[in-house]
């Protein structure tokens, strides 16, 4: 067992936008506390696996991320929630779209993973075989979810007529590399304001928006159909494997020759330990932890 291990994790990116000073604190704290129980795991043992779903799970619980409590609404005001968790060294995977009344998405993901024999479960199907568990969890109403803030995005996106700007927060997301040298990665979101009912972006795609295996793991965030259009993390694993890339050489390309014009985050690490935060955006929020230098680095924002 290694006496290190790196957790990163992020809050969403998105265009540079007035946020208030007590609202960025707010953000922040809840990026640390969701940090610090990931790292908890990992200082004592655990799998990156329950790492990177404990914090991303921390983020769903609070209403300021556009993932579990705090999505969106689409076009007819509903929520549809999606979320994936991928174990790199099992080369699994377990992913949940268009949820209603799941609380916790990427909790849901893992239980698709590990109960069913599918990869990827949808809408009411999805939930009919999460209430089919023995420790299944009570369906939230509606009201749990929906909040001012995302009912004032939805009538100003219906209001104009115009696409809406990819604004911060949006999706959520964690890799991890544990003391076993095991990687894994979650993400989870509530998709665009707005968007058509039914509509499933990069975040339920592994390969799309998110990506593990026993070499690298990688999350993404920003604009879900240019991801999926490109099979981003895909590409970045594979540049990294088969081209030779360093991990952050491999992420500058992707961004560079798929990502151009497009509101684009990505966060990884490998099974070396070496982590990478790349973005072409004005705001990708993401604290970092990792043993191996011992310190806790905390940024409010990344400037492109």
């Amino acid at each position: 067992m290694s006496p290190n291990f790196t957790l990163v994790i992020h809050g969403g990116a998105g265009e540079e936008m007035m946020l208030n000073t007590k609202v960025v604190g707010v953000i922040e704290f809840a990026l640390q506390t969701a940090l610090t129980l990931g790292a908890q795991v990992l200082q004592q043992g655990g799998s990156s696996l329950d790492a990177v779903q404990r914090s991303v799970q921390a983020l769903e619980d609070c209403f300021l991320f556009n993932a579990g409590k705090g999505s969106v609404f689409n076009k007819d005001g509903k929520n549809e929630m999606e979320a994936t968790i991928v174990d790199g060294n099992g080369m699994n995977s377990g992913s949940v779209a268009c949820v209603q009344s799941v609380k916790n998405p990427v909790k849901a993901a893992r239980q698709v993973m590990e109960k069913s024999v599918h990869s990827l479960l949808v809408g009411e199907g999805a939930e009919e075989f999460l209430q089919g568990l023995e420790e299944s969890e009570k369906p939230m109403r509606a009201e749990y979810f929906q909040t001012d803030v995302r009912r004032r995005e939805l009538i100003a996106k219906l209001s104009t007529g115009n696409a809406s700007k990819n604004n911060h927060p949006q999706k959520v997301g964690a890799v991890a590399l544990d003391r076993w040298c095991r990687l894994a990665a979650a993400t989870s979101t509530g998709g665009l304001v707005g968007k058509w009912k039914g509509q499933v972006g990069d975040t339920a795609v592994v390969g799309a928006g998110i990506f593990a295996d026993d070499k690298l793991a990688v999350t993404c965030s920003g604009d879900g159909d240019v991801f999926l259009r490109h099979t981003v993390a895909q590409k970045v694993a594979s540049l990294y494997h088969h081209k030779g890339y360093s991990l952050r050489a491999a992420c500058r390309e992707v961004m560079s020759e798929n990502l151009k014009g497009s509101c684009a985050g990505i966060i990884a690490v490998d099974a070396k330990g070496d982590a990478v935060v790349e973005t072409n955006v004005g705001v990708l929020f993401r604290p970092r932890f990792e043993t191996s230098c011992q310190r806790l680095t905390h940024h409010r924002a990344m400037t492109s």
